[in-house]
């Protein structure tokens, strides 16, 4: 959609396909020579025109889940896809908040930020092995894991973080202003937030609700909204 002759990026109707936030960082040159034919319908309606237009086996097809060519059922794990393309890993140790070491596990990649621990078979040496354990920072040299008791744990929530990277779709405007939302995942509830510069690609995003965000992690995108209109986006550097 163009306003004012510029084009903008929309929400789309369908909140559950709505692909916004993975375009948060398009450029405004590339926005103007794309279209989006499918963005005023809901993911149902285009199913009811497919099934009037193609056959029955392609127009039920059942949706994709995330990555489409990584299928659990047909023997292609998402941990395997990544062994193709990451370096061999070194086992990685995990620890408490404390800083005491209660395990290992065999590789940094596996596992990531808010992410609920596989880890609790390995947890001998805590009173509850068998409670609730969630990743709440990991670093890759040396390898380490630090996790948490509970998924309300203050250390998975995050007040602020800065961006880097940031790319306004319209960067001839200044958006540095109130009404601003943020999502730090694809189907995140967005969450009011303040944009303010840092640096000259650098910006620090502050949440606006009491709690902060879930799972802020390091090297993941952001993107913000002013009402439905995606403004730009950027990615996570480190909590602040």
């Amino acid at each position: 959609m163009a306003t004012n002759r510029k084009p903008v990026l929309l929400r789309s109707e369908d909140p559950g396909k709505d692909q916004t936030f993975y375009l948060s960082q398009i450029s405004q040159e590339s926005l103007a020579r794309t279209i989006f034919p499918l963005a005023p319908f809901t993911k149902s309606q285009v199913r009811q025109l497919a099934k009037s237009m193609l056959p029955r086996h392609i127009a039920e097809k059942p949706d994709s889940q995330g990555l489409c060519f990584v299928e659990p059922s047909n023997g292609r794990h998402f941990s395997t896809f990544l062994k193709d393309y990451l370096p061999e890993p070194k086992p990685a140790i995990v620890r408490l908040e404390t800083g005491e070491v209660v395990g290992e596990h065999p590789s940094i990649w596996l596992a990531t930020i808010g992410e609920r621990s596989r880890l609790n078979f390995r947890l001998s040496q805590i009173r509850n092995p068998g409670g609730q354990w969630y990743v709440a920072s990991k670093s890759v040299e040396p390898p380490s894991y630090t996790i948490v008791p509970g998924r309300d744990h203050p250390n998975l929530y995050c007040r602020s973080l800065i961006a880097r990277g940031w790319r306004w779709i319209d960067k001839d405007e200044n958006w540095t202003v109130s009404g601003l939302v943020a999502q730090v995942r694809h189907r995140a509830e967005p969450v009011g937030c303040t944009v303010e510069y840092v640096s000259e690609d650098n910006v620090r995003i502050t949440f606006e609700n009491e709690e902060g965000v879930y799972g802020v992690t390091p090297g993941q995108a952001v993107a913000i909204w002013l009402h439905d209109r995606c403004l730009g986006g950027g990615i996570i550097d480190r909590p602040s």
